[in-house]
């Protein structure tokens, strides 16, 4: 590891050699010779670090000039610089491995080295030397690695930070939204509601992650495998009685999504006679006469391309009127269930 040292390097290198567990010294020297080739700056670091072992200044400025003369570099091309750079990174580590900044440094110069396997377990070695309360610095560049290669390496790598910290579940609901994994996505958003203790980092209510899975289950419906949508949201519409609006909304829609028109009107008329709130009744009463309104149009639709008018259609403008005409009366209902003093 021999250098050229010229006249203007003598100071320095006088400095060192007299008082070479100094740290000031070798700083000064890099700071004189920071113009110089890469491989002078490198042969520096290395004498100094040998005085100074344990110098975590010295060990991050070191790794950061490892690190910046490959970035933007093909790491394949440049692979021996990048197994040194590694190397280097080991070398800091052994002897300070409770230094977070240096693992972090470590994590995001293997992402871009995309090596997953190699990535994921200098991450979990990471979690394994740091304190817990350090964790939370880990955990979030761990995550966006483990978003960006996607797939069982996600989901496995959010199982682990579920774990930990059960209040971020709604993380993992939104990656799988992002990624359009829509039984992931119910199947995570059901952990949660089962969770009678779980308590959202972000605020929501159980009530808001009821809608959101009612949201999924009658919209994706198509794309969902292995699940009794009527039976979860019944499950919904019972723990929330007095707002129930929306989900029983949700329910008709999945039902008429489904090409079930009869159901879907039971599952309506069902509503509007059990809802406990005038909003819960507005909200279903409105999504009732737009499905009636639908089922219309698609008769209507149906006759022009035959030329006549059928008989389904005359029945479905008389089950739409009819609708219309017992508002009032369904309104009053509710309103006696809703004010049970009222007389």
């Amino acid at each position: 590891m021999d250098i050229d040292i010229s006249e203007s390097d003598l100071a320095f290198e006088e400095e060192v050699l007299r008082n070479s567990f100094k740290l000031k010294g070798w700083l000064r020297y890099l700071d004189h010779k920071r113009d110089a080739p890469v491989r002078t700056v490198s042969v520096i670091y290395e004498r100094a670090l040998r005085s100074l072992p344990g110098s975590y200044k010295l060990w991050h400025m070191y790794l950061g000039h490892r690190t910046g003369q490959l970035r933007g570099k093909n790491p394949l091309q440049f692979s021996d610089e990048v197994r040194k750079t590694e190397l280097c990174s080991e070398r800091a580590l052994l002897l300070l491995h409770k230094m977070p900044e240096l693992w972090l440094k470590y994590i995001r110069f293997m992402r871009v080295q995309a090596d997953v396997t190699r990535t994921r377990r200098v991450c979990d070695r990471a979690l394994r030397a740091l304190p817990v309360t350090q964790h939370a610095r880990v955990w979030r560049m761990y995550l966006r690695f483990a978003e960006h290669v996607g797939g069982h390496t996600a989901h496995h790598v959010y199982a682990r930070y579920l774990r930990a910290w059960p209040e971020e579940s709604e993380r993992l609901v939104d990656y799988c939204e992002s990624h359009e994994e829509w039984n992931a996505m119910t199947l995570a958003l059901v952990k949660v509601l089962d969770n009678t203790g779980f308590r959202s980092s972000r605020g929501t209510t159980e009530y808001g992650l009821w809608v959101r899975l009612a949201h999924v289950l009658r919209v994706h419906a198509r794309d969902l495998q292995g699940w009794d949508v009527e039976r979860v949201m019944r499950d919904g519409i019972g723990r929330f009685a007095d707002q129930a609006g929306a989900l029983w909304a949700a329910l008709g829609e999945w039902h008429a999504g489904q090409g079930d028109v009869e159901r879907a009107r039971d599952v309506y008329e069902e509503a509007v006679t059990s809802v406990r709130t005038v909003r819960d009744f507005a909200l279903v009463f409105d999504a009732y006469a737009e499905f009636e309104q639908a089922t219309v149009a698609a008769e209507l639709e149906h006759d022009v391309e035959r030329g006549r008018t059928g008989v389904r259609t005359a029945l479905r403008l008389v089950q739409l009127e009819r609708l219309l005409e017992r508002r009032a009366f369904l309104a009053s209902d509710v309103e006696l269930r809703e004010i049970t003093h009222s007389v």
